[in-house]
């Protein structure tokens, strides 16, 4: 039985939920039949993760997807490693895996994460980069149906895109939590926490997050608010100044990136994102395996994880006063949250696990590698 190489390569290093997909599939896969090689710039969030782990790392500097030097190392690796499958991720990565596809003869998966990626998919290099991955890659990959109709728009034939959820790993959301949150924060047991987990970018709807936590505030008193993510100063800025105009205080914290989401998760009373733009987030996948309530956006392609009513409640984009109704309802009925944690849960379990995810890259990467 062979063993197939496969280069996973990405443009970024995060933290995100690309780059963590990138993690999970290069140390995942099954031994037997793959080999994983990762190329991407130096970082300091999952190179070192990739290494921890015995993977294969290539790191290459390159100023933007006109910089030779990617595609360039992409050429060298395939060759150096006898490379069976170059699997890449976001826009720009994609184009330069197509490149070295093309000069090496080597098969191409390029994955699309969400709808934010293909903002300047009308500009002349949008096309000219579009137009390149969709005659030379062999198959496309996207995370949702959502961004299948994008690519549909930018005329990728139906049976070129292949569609794989996000999954997670349930046994750290699922197993009993340290407990630790609450003294943190140093707040009592009677206090109601709601959280949101996504890194400081404009597409996550901070400001309206904020703008409800305000409005929920003046309701219920005995509410705090958390923001967990990796906080970009650019966009942070405006936020902070935003909590600090509306007097929250220390009822609502920044707790920036963290390593214990996990136990984070599983004090919170409700779980909030108020993305304007969205593929598919980890985060909705996090909250559901620890079965906490979900508010969310209607976004993206978060409706085709969250059945509203069912595993949580959906509310319109950039809608403050909606969210903030939404939210106090769910703390104001105990039984109502439950309820809709547990059927998150459920569905978590059918459907967005991480072994289904991998069982699935593992199928498509033998369909292209066997059946050519």
């Amino acid at each position: 039985m062979k063993t197939y190489t496969i280069l996973h390569t990405i443009e970024g290093g995060g933290p995100g939920g690309a780059e963590t997909v990138v993690l999970n599939l290069a140390t995942r896969l099954n031994p037997k039949r793959f080999r994983s090689i990762v190329l991407l710039p130096p970082g300091p969030w999952l190179n070192p993760r990739l290494k921890e782990r015995g993977i294969p790392v290539i790191e290459v500097s390159w100023k933007g997807w006109w910089d030779p030097r990617g595609p360039l190392a992409m050429i060298s690796a395939v060759r150096e490693h006898n490379v069976d499958l170059i699997h890449s991720h976001l826009p720009d990565q994609n184009f330069y895996s197509c490149i070295a596809g093309l000069a090496t003869g080597c098969r191409t998966l390029v994955t699309y994460h969400g709808p934010v990626e293909f903002q300047d998919g009308e500009s002349l290099k949008g096309k000219v980069k579009l137009g390149f991955v969709r005659r030379t890659a062999d198959q496309a990959i996207v995370v949702c149906h959502m961004v299948k109709s994008i690519l549909q728009k930018h005329q990728f034939p139906e049976e070129m895109i292949s569609v794989i959820y996000n999954g997670i790993h349930p046994d750290p959301y699922m197993r009993p939590g340290k407990g630790t949150l609450r003294a943190e924060l140093g707040v009592g047991p009677q206090e109601k926490l709601v959280g949101m987990v996504a890194n400081f970018r404009q597409s996550k709807g901070y400001d309206v997050y904020v703008r409800a936590c305000a409005e929920v505030q003046k309701k219920i008193p005995n509410v705090t608010f958390i923001a967990v993510g990796d906080i970009n100063d650019q966009f942070a800025a405006p936020i902070k100044a935003l909590h600090q105009e509306l007097s929250l205080g220390d009822r609502f914290r920044f707790l920036g990136f963290r390593s214990d989401v996990s136990d984070i998760l599983k004090e919170l009373d409700v779980f909030v994102l108020a993305s304007t733009n969205e593929g598919m987030p980890l985060s909705i996948l996090e909250a559901m395996a620890s079965g906490k309530a979900i508010v969310a956006t209607r976004c993206g392609g978060i409706p085709e994880v969250v059945d509203h009513g069912h595993t949580g409640l959906l509310v319109p984009l950039s809608d403050y006063g909606a969210l903030a109704e939404t939210v106090g309802r769910l703390l104001a009925d105990r039984s109502e949250a439950l309820r809709l944690g547990a059927s998150a849960q459920m569905k978590f379990q059918k459907d967005f696990t991480l072994d289904g995810m991998i069982e699935q890259y593992e199928r498509l990467y033998l369909s292209r590698l066997e059946h050519s």
